[in-house]
C-alpha cells in the first residue's frame, strides 16, 4: 500500500491501523464508517456550553422536510450562523459525525451551527443533497423560530463531498439572489467529477479516499448525468464564472486526491477577485484530521481552520 509521496509519519502510523474503505458495498461501508464515527464521539467530552436538538425545515417544492441538527450556545447567540455540510463521498455519513467540531465552534464563537442531514446517493442522486441544503439556507433567511440568526451573517462550510456541496450551494445562492452567504469554508472539497488532474489519478492506496472510491462516489451522486450535462452546482469546478462569490478559505493536503482541483479552484477564485485563502498541508492525506487528531499536522490544521471560522463568525 503506497501513496504518491511521503506521508507525515504521525498520520501514517494511525493510517496503518484503520480499515480500508470499500465502496463496492455501500451499505456495509456505511455501517463501518458510522461505527468509526461513533467510536470517535465516545472519546469526546462535550463542552457543556452548547445545546443540541434536531429540527425539521420544509423541503423545496416536492421534496421531503429536511432534518437539521441545531447547535446553539447556552447563553445568548451572536446572530452568526454556520451552515455545515458533512462529508462522506456523497454516499456515507450523518450530521452527528461533526458534533465534536460544531460543539467547539459554537462554544468559542457564540454562533449557531446548523448541520444538514442531506439525502444520500445513490438512493437520492443530485440535486437532492443540494436542494436539502438550500432549503435550510432559505429557512435561515426566512427566520427559524427560536434561532437567533442574522441572515447577513451566514457562513457555509463543509468537508470532502460536503465541501463540494457547500461550494455548489454558494454558487446557487449567488445566482438566485434570495439568500446571502457571507463566507465559505471548504475542507478538502470534492469539486470535479472529470478526474483529469494528476492527483485525481495518482491516489490508489485503499486506506484513503482513492481513484476508485471517487469514481463510485461521483457515479452515485450524478446518477445518469455525464459530460456537458453535469451542472456546476453538482461539480463546482465546472463553473465558468466565479465572480461575486464570498470570501473563501480552502484547505487540502499534499497527498489528497482532490489536491489539484482544490488548488485550481482557489486560483480561479483569486482571478475572479474573490478574497481567498488556500492551505496545502504537506504530508497529509484525505481526512487526516479525523483519524489522526493528535498529530502535529492536525493541530496546525485545526488552529488555522478555527482562526478562519473566527474571522467569518465573530463580528
Amino acid at each position: 500500500m503506497t501513496l504518491p509521496g511521503r506521508c507525515d509519519p504521525e498520520v501514517e502510523a494511525v493510517l496503518d491501523t484503520i480499515p480500508s474503505l470499500d465502496l463496492t458495498d455501500i451499505p456495509r461501508a456505511r455501517e463501518e464508517r458510522d461505527r468509526l464515527a461513533a467510536a470517535g464521539r465516545a472519546r469526546w467530552t462535550p463542552s457543556g456550553r452548547v445545546l443540541v436538538d434536531d429540527r425539521w425545515v420544509p423541503g423545496a417544492a416536492g421534496d421531503p422536510d429536511v432534518r437539521v441538527r441545531v447547535h446553539r450556545p447556552v447563553g445568548e447567540a451572536t446572530g452568526a450562523v454556520l451552515l455545515w455540510v458533512h462529508g462522506g463521498g456523497h454516499v456515507l455519513g450523518a450530521p452527528e459525525q461533526d458534533d465534536p467540531l460544531l460543539d467547539t465552534v459554537v462554544a468559542r464563537t457564540g454562533c449557531v451551527a446548523l448541520a444538514v442531514d442531506w439525502r444520500r446517493a445513490p438512493e437520492h442522486p443530485y440535486p437532492a443533497a443540494l436542494h436539502d441544503c438550500y432549503a435550510v439556507l432559505a429557512a435561515v433567511t426566512a427566520g427559524l423560530k427560536g434561532i437567533a440568526a442574522d441572515p447577513g451573517r451566514v457562513v457555509v462550510g463543509g468537508a470532502s463531498s460536503g465541501g463540494g456541496v457547500a461550494a455548489g450551494l454558494t454558487l446557487l445562492a449567488r445566482d438566485r439572489g434570495e439568500s446571502a452567504v457571507a463566507g465559505q469554508l471548504l475542507v478538502y472539497p470534492m469539486l470535479d467529477d472529470r478526474e483529469r488532474t494528476v492527483s485525481s489519478r495518482a491516489v490508489t492506496d485503499p486506506r484513503v479516499w482513492n481513484h476508485e472510491s471517487n469514481r463510485i462516489g461521483w457515479a452515485a451522486y450524478l446518477g445518469g448525468l455525464a459530460g456537458d450535462d453535469v451542472p456546476a452546482y453538482a461539480a463546482p469546478a465546472r463553473a465558468d464564472r466565479l465572480v461575486g462569490l464570498p470570501p473563501t478559505w480552502i484547505a487540502t493536503t499534499e497527498l489528497d486526491l482532490f489536491r489539484d482541483e482544490d488548488v485550481d479552484y482557489a486560483r480561479r477564485l483569486l482571478e475572479a477577485q474573490v478574497p481567498t485563502e488556500l492551505h496545502v498541508y504537506p504530508g497529509g492525506v484525505h481526512g487526516f484530521d479525523l483519524f489522526a487528531p493528535d498529530a502535529a499536522l492536525t493541530r496546525r490544521f485545526c488552529r488555522e481552520r478555527d482562526e478562519a471560522l473566527d474571522r467569518f463568525l465573530v463580528a
